[in-house]
């Protein structure tokens, strides 16, 4: 070993870091000295005893720092793992699946039946998509040519990286409408879905007949946006590990069944294992966060309170008696603000009448819209 150290840096050992075979380790540490000391002064000795004491703890940071590197890699793997647990989707409904090319995305939607033109529009949650219309799509496409639409970001549909907005979806169903189906046509919607598409029956009123809203938003619920609050809880679902995280805890097969059995259905026995996974599998696809994103942040939130009044259409506002996030008081007020639009409240129901009331609610929307006033 040098001596002296004229370029004032010495190699000095780093105390034993705990016992392997007979040996400890040892690591390569550049040390300022005393110019002019040798390997024996007291001020490179005094040096040393320095560099035990901050080598120690500068591998002890090291250490801690490559242990959370290393969980938050692990992390991000299994993120990675859990978007790709879907596995591929199919056409849930039944009918002919096509696609609608919309402002550079792919609209995946089902088509079956003949006479007027029915759109289907199902709400937005995690794991939204056409399936929602399982129970209602075969039966009504008896009567009716039924188009049942997967929003951006949903079901079939493509999932960009965007900043969804309420925009959005009314100029989907508008557009929808105009260009895919060529014709005016009867509207169905489900929750946000309905108030969002409000302001397209209004701007376009010569593109819809009736229409039928199933627990719509507007008036109390999801009507006004969050936000500095909302801003910030969406940043977070941005990040690129946490935010991951968050995502796939609100979508985990746990997740969804407590949001399935606690608000959608009154019934939790509708609640199979298959209803959970079916969910799970079109909420587990790439890009499928950010619509949900967009939602919890409030950033899809409307209030109809300027359009609903000039809604010129007559519409079917269908409630579940036992839905609590938009109870019967706010469909109520739908009708109240419009005297073009009636009520339809089923017993035994929460947000998901079409489901859990099929038989009755089917029949009730087609003679609806089957009749000639």
């Amino acid at each position: 070993m040098c001596s002296r150290y004229d370029l004032g840096w010495a190699i000095a050992p780093v105390p034993n870091m705990g016992r392997r075979a007979d040996f400890a380790w040892h690591i390569l540490c550049l040390v300022p000295t005393v110019p002019g000391g040798t390997a024996g002064d007291d001020g490179v000795r005094s040096n040393r005893q320095k560099v035990f004491r901050s080598g120690g703890c500068s591998l002890a940071k090291r250490r801690r720092s490559l242990v959370l590197a290393g969980a938050v890699g692990g992390v991000a793997v299994l993120n990675a793992r859990l978007e790709r647990s879907g596995g591929e989707l199919s056409n849930p409904l039944g009918g002919e699946t096509r696609y609608y090319r919309w402002r550079g995305g792919d609209l995946a939607y089902a088509v079956a039946g003949e006479g007027e033109p029915l759109v289907l529009v199902h709400g937005i949650y995690a794991g939204a998509s056409s399936f929602e219309f399982r129970k209602n799509f075969g039966e009504l496409s008896e009567d009716f040519r039924v188009y049942a639409l997967d929003l951006l970001g949903c079901g079939l549909s493509e999932r960009p990286r965007r900043l969804y907005g309420p925009e959005d979806v009314t100029s989907q169903v508008e557009d929808f409408v105009r260009e895919e189906v060529g014709g005016a046509a009867h509207l169905l919607t489900s929750s946000l879905s309905g108030a969002l598409s409000v302001s397209a029956l209004v701007r376009s009123p010569r593109l819809f007949k009736k229409s039928v809203f199933i627990c719509p938003t507007g008036y109390g619920s999801l009507g006004r946006t969050s936000g500095y609050l909302g801003d910030a809880i969406y940043g977070l679902f941005l990040a690129p590990v946490l935010g991951d995280s968050l995502y796939y805890a609100i979508v985990s097969r746990r997740g969804i069944r407590y949001y399935l059995e606690n608000i959608a259905y009154r019934d939790a026995g509708f609640v199979t294992e298959d209803l959970v996974e079916s969910y799970y599998r079109t909420s587990h696809q790439r890009g499928a966060k950010y619509l949900l994103a967009a939602f919890a942040s409030g950033n899809l939130n409307l209030g109809v309170g300027d359009y609903w009044p000039r809604v010129p259409h007559r519409t079917l506002i269908c409630c579940g008696l036992e839905a609590r996030t938009t109870p019967v008081s706010e469909a109520e007020e739908f009708v109240r603000r419009n005297p073009r639009s009636e009520p339809r409240i089923f017993k035994d129901a929460a947000l998901l009448p079409h489901d859990e009331r099929a038989e009755t609610f089917n029949r009730e929307v087609r003679e609806f819209l089957s009749s000639g006033h």
